[in-house]
Parts: structure tokens; C-alpha cells; sequence
């Protein structure tokens, strides 16, 4: 059944690869053109080593970890949620507003105890918000069966990040097949981004087409994004006229989500 009215406005787009691919990089270019653009946008930083917080230039200040954690020792802190509702919680103990982009940071995995419960209730209250925001953009780990596990279970575009290489697309193609096999709810769109492209990667773009993966994409090697990464600068902090920016840009253009500026709309 097709959604109408508000709730087909929401967009939940997660970026996965392996290690190293860039989609975190990724991942902060969109949320930079987005929030620029005017979109009410969230950004969830699902790997652990917390790599898109600094790539949006935010301090890891709260994490979902930290009150996951407070929820599992002290019986008094579940006490007191009392009656708020768990995406209320969420907000006030766990988002950072930085930039124009609300951030959701998870933090630490699990450790020791039972977490099955509390991280039902946490990904229900992960849910919740995300109906709240236009767009919620989600920086996975390396794999992808914690889309189902941890944050969400409803998508509308998987973006598999590789880079220019056989074994990335091969990657790719298995996180594709994982992502089917753990229970994402309703379908989804599942495109591909080469990035670090020199040239026009020919014969890659036709891999992938014999693989089934839809290229949504090339995103070139880029002189700026290297210089950023390897002095620590916030990767939001990319000139407009990067060509990583001009690309990703294209991108969201596929995506139906033009880079043009607009008025927010949030959404109740």
C-alpha cells in the first residue's frame, strides 16, 4: 500500500560499505547539502567509532550507549521515564542539535546483560523521531544486519558505498543480499555509489549493471576531501565548489531531493 499525505514526505536513506569506502564522508556531504537546502533533517551516527559526529564537525556529548546503558543498571532511571513517551527521552538525553542537522549518536554496542528489551523500546523510540524529520540519513556499521538490530526497520533507499574496485562491487552485491535476509519492512530502493572514481570507471559501471546494482552515482577522487581527512577539518566544512559536494549533489538529484533552497517544514 502506498503511503500518502505527510507521512509519504519522510525519506529513510542508510549508507553502508565496507570499512574504508567513504560513506561516512558521504553521509555528512548530503547532510550538509540537505540542511543547507532547508530540509528538516536527522542524522544517525550508527558506527560506533562515531565517525560522522566528527565529520559534522559535533562533540559526542550524549549517546543513545549512555542511556542504554543507565536504562540496564539503574532500575531508577526507567522508573522515571515514567508516562514521556521513549522518543521524548531520546531527544532530550541522546540528540545533539548542530549545525542545522539534529544528530543521533549510538555509541558504544552492547556489553554485558540483557539488552533485548531496552533495545526494542530504544528502537521503537528511534522510529517515533524519525517520523518526526523530513529526511533521517543513517551512517551504518561495515554490516548491515544492524539496520534490523539496532536503529530502524523501515527504509526507503539503501546506498552501498564502494570504492573503484571489483572487490568493492562484490562487497556491495553481498551487503545487498544480507540487507534482504534481515527483515527490512515493505521495499526499498537499493542503489550503489562508486566513489574515489578516476576517470569514468567504464568497465565498473557496466559490472555493476551485470551484478543488478542501480548506480546512483560516481563520486570523484578528491584532492580536498584527502587534505580535510587528513588534518581532522569537519568534512561539512567542503568547499561548493568541491567536486565531492557537486557530486553528491547530482545524487540527491536522483534521489528526488533537489539541492535547491527551501523553506523547513517540519513534520509533526
Amino acid at each position: 500500500m502506498k503511503e500518502t499525505g505527510k507521512e509519504n514526505q519522510r525519506r529513510v536513506i542508510a549508507m553502508a560499505g565496507k570499512g574504508g569506502t567513504g560513506k561516512t564522508t558521504l553521509t555528512a556531504i548530503m547532510a550538509k547539502v540537505l540542511s543547507q537546502g532547508g530540509y528538516n533533517l536527522l542524522a544517525v551516527d550508527a558506527d560506533p567509532p562515531i565517525s560522522l559526529t566528527y565529520a559534522l564537525g559535533a562533540e559526542p556529548k550524549n549517546t543513545l550507549g549512555e542511556l542504554r546503558t543507565r536504562l540496564i543498571e539503574d532500575p531508577r532511571e526507567k522508573r522515571e521515564i515514567g508516562d514521556r513517551h521513549i522518543r521524548e527521552v531520546i531527544r532530550k538525553e541522546a540528540v545533539i542539535h548542530h549545525g542545522g542537522v539534529d544528530l543521533l549518536i549510538l555509541g558504544q554496542a552492547e556489553g554485558p546483560g540483557c539488552f533485548c528489551g531496552v533495545n526494542e523500546l530504544l528502537k521503537f523510540g528511534i522510529e517515533s523521531l524519525a517520523q518526526q524529520y523530513e529526511i533521517t540519513l543513517i551512517d551504518c556499521e561495515a554490516g548491515i544486519e544492524q539496520i534490523n538490530r539496532r536503529v530502524i526497520s523501515r527504509l526507503d533507499t539503501l546506498i552501498l558505498v564502494s570504492d573503484a574496485t571489483l572487490k568493492g562491487l562484490r562487497t556491495a552485491v553481498y551487503l545487498r543480499d544480507i540487507a534482504e535476509k534481515h527483515g527490512v519492512e515493505k521495499e526499498y530502493r537499493v542503489g550503489l555509489v562508486l566513489n574515489r572514481v578516476v576517470n569514468s570507471a567504464a568497465d565498473l559501471q557496466e559490472q555493476a549493471r551485470t551484478m543488478g546494482l542501480e548506480l546512483l552515482g560516481l563520486i570523484p577522487a578528491d584532492d580536498r576531501v584527502a587534505e580535510f581527512d587528513r588534518l581532522g577539518r569537519p568534512t561539512v566544512l567542503l568547499p561548493e565548489d568541491s567536486p565531492s559536494v557537486l557530486a553528491v549533489k547530482e545524487i540527491l538529484n536522483r534521489l528526488g531531493l533537489p539541492a535547491v533552497s527551501r523553506e523547513k517544514s517540519p513534520i509533526q
